[in-house]
């Protein structure tokens, strides 16, 4: 099998992570851990040609080298956010071609892949402007095509999901389409009828960084190598994901681990979640946002004391400035009583989120607190109250309420 696809420098600032790897690397790795023979292609600059063969080596493991300029680097502050890449003038580097049976073609940083093949799994990764697999002269005998929901409607040019995969089964000559949608799972086209939604499975903890590259390798594994039908092979991607996302483990073997994930059950999508924490300071406010950014990306509805109630109006008058105080409060009460679970900030113990963590235990609403820099006497409560957790990472954190939400 051959996989065309980047090698870059991946860096995340919280948890910390910096480390070679990019989506041709993480996807070429993982199906060379199942024994099966891949030759990998990839763009490298000359003097870190010999460091990259080391790196990321397996005795299934050929590397196909194409010298470039500087290596590219992806930053994201956490898994969740947009990141910022370097250099952002790339010179365009001569295309790779390549032949086999079967391929797995990502979308490039300093060029292109051109491939001709029998069974070929695309995934541009490009959200904003998602490239054509037939545009730069690119053949497929059976052709499967990896999109999110955003590139889905760009590539195939309509807003409704189902007519946009039909633009694009038909410029592109795709038998498969699938459409990821993160906490939603991902629903598999076959022809023009739309065959079902794979879950995405429950994990304690979810890194997000490269979780896109393991899902088109272990989908082109199972699908093209294996000949599993579509459906089978998303949900043996979405498994494999699912570990990945625990464990930071690039393989795409099944195994006891992947057998016994628990698929995440979604029965209120206009759920809505409740952001609880301190807003006094930069610092609190900048993470409230990456909250409700978060969430909004994610596609569920919350709520937020600081957007929705603002900060108490300072009143000479200490009636009108009881009554100003009865406002705030009311608002949250009732933003906390139209939600089915809550986000809490938990480090600095801040008195207004204790209440509003203690108000939803009350009312048998679940709370997913956030806490980076924990002191135990601080925690016993929640600890130790039902329908509560605790994370030290946002994103899983984020991930967790979500679910909470929704599966209720």
């Amino acid at each position: 099998m051959i996989v065309a696809g980047g090698y870059y420098r991946e860096i995340c600032v919280s948890p910390k992570h910096d480390e070679l790897f990019g989506s041709g690397a993480r996807a070429a790795f993982a199906i060379a851990s199942a024994g099966t023979d891949v030759g990998w292609h990839y763009y490298c600059p000359k003097s870190q040609q010999q460091i990259a063969s080391v790196a990321i080596s397996s005795p299934y493991l050929r590397h196909h080298p194409h010298t470039s300029g500087e290596i590219v680097s992806f930053t994201y502050f956490h898994p969740l956010s947009e990141p910022e890449y370097r250099p952002s003038d790339l010179p365009r580097c001569e295309n790779i071609v390549v032949e086999d049976a079967n391929i797995l073609r990502f979308g490039f940083m300093e060029g292109d892949a051109i491939v001709h093949g029998d069974r070929v799994v695309f995934d541009p990764q490009s959200p904003k402007k998602p490239v054509s697999f037939k545009e730069n002269g690119s053949t497929a005998k059976s052709l499967a095509v990896v999109l999110n929901a955003q590139e889905v409607r760009t590539l195939g040019k309509d807003q409704d999901e189902l007519q946009a995969v039909r633009n694009v089964q038909q410029s592109e000559d795709a038998s498969v389409v699938l459409v990821k949608s993160g906490p939603h799972g991902c629903r598999i086209y076959v022809g023009d009828t739309f065959r079902g939604t794979v879950p995405p499975y429950r994990t304690d903890r979810v890194y997000k960084i490269g979780s896109g590259d393991i899902f088109s390798a272990a989908f082109a594994y199972h699908w093209a190598e294996k000949g599993m039908a579509p459906d089978l092979a998303a949900d043996a991607a979405s498994r494999c994901v699912a570990r990945y996302c625990n464990s930071r483990r690039p393989t795409v073997l099944l195994d006891d681990e992947t057998s016994t994930l628990e698929p995440v059950a979604i029965k209120d999508e206009k759920a809505k979640v409740y952001i609880a924490g301190p807003f006094f300071t930069m610092a609190e406010l900048w993470l409230v946002e990456q909250a409700c950014r978060a969430l909004d990306s994610l596609g569920v509805s919350f709520f937020s004391p600081y957007h929705e109630a603002g900060l108490l109006r300072d009143h000479t008058d200490d009636q009108a400035q009881q009554k100003e105080i009865e406002r705030v409060v009311e608002a949250d009460i009732k933003g906390l009583s139209e939600c089915k679970a809550v986000f809490a900030i938990l480090d600095g113990c801040d008195p207004g989120t204790i209440f509003e963590i203690g108000w939803a235990v009350r009312h048998n609403i679940p709370v997913v607190a956030l806490s980076q820099n924990p002191k135990p006497a601080d925690q016993t409560m929640v600890r130790g109250s039902r329908n509560c957790s605790i994370s030290d990472d946002f994103a899983s954190a984020i991930y967790r309420v979500a679910w909470e939400a929704w599966s209720r």
